[in-house]
């Protein structure tokens, strides 16, 4: 097979698939071709799995636009004005909830997760504490509804992680973080999403880097 040949089936440039081809580790297109042989094995490269690549490759390269950059600024903002900060998410982002707690405690700012949308929250809706809400749709009821109360109760600082910006969640934000991939399903459970959440494991660590080096140039 061909350069052009893969790129027609994969639905890409030739410059895309070489582009590929180097960020493997070859130098070019008969150096993989050459290393595949020797593999002695049939290897078909996922469609799928390789479109998640090309997201994950369009998106890094949008968040360091002018106008991702200043929305992480502003999000960085308010994650260095807040007392401590919680996270909010319910099933898989329930899990990224926890994971973003970690990771920002771990860096040295207080925080919590929160994977119940009813468990009672010590200071929710002050001022000082930040909520970072997760949600590939941006439109499950139950976070829905947590957020909506927060905002009810007091002037709460929200930012949200959404796949798209045009939700439910998004606009109940004070800021929103989108990372625009295409939503997937499971074919064994239709209603279970399956969309790459790297983007919001890329998100919450460049917000926990951010926040801690604008730190340090303050001290």
């Amino acid at each position: 097979m061909s350069v052009r040949q893969l790129a027609q089936a994969v639905h890409v440039s030739t410059a895309t698939v070489m582009r590929m081809t180097r960020k493997l580790g070859f130098e070019g297109w008969v150096e993989l071709k050459y290393y595949l042989k020797n593999q002695n094995q049939l290897t078909e490269i996922p469609v799928n799995y390789y479109e998640n690549l090309l997201q994950l490759d369009l998106f890094l390269r949008k968040i360091t636009s002018k106008e991702a950059g200043r929305k992480l600024e502003e999000a960085v903002k308010l994650i260095r004005e807040a007392r401590y900060i919680i996270f909010i998410g319910v099933g898989s982002s329930g899990a990224l909830a926890e994971y973003g707690a970690r990771y920002f405690t771990n860096i040295g700012l207080e925080s919590y997760a929160i994977s119940d949308p009813y468990q009672a929250v010590k200071g929710k809706g002050a001022p000082d504490v930040l909520s970072i809400v997760l949600s590939a749709s941006g439109e499950t009821d139950k976070i829905i509804e947590r957020v909506v109360k927060l905002r009810e109760e007091a002037p709460a600082k929200i930012i949200s992680i959404t796949n798209h910006p045009e939700t439910t969640l998004s606009k109940l934000s004070n800021i929103n973080l989108t990372y625009g991939f295409q939503t997937e399903y499971s074919a064994y459970d239709p209603l279970e999403n399956l969309t790459s959440q790297l983007p919001v494991i890329a998100f919450i660590e460049i917000l926990a880097h951010q926040a801690m080096e604008k730190a340090d140039k303050c001290n």
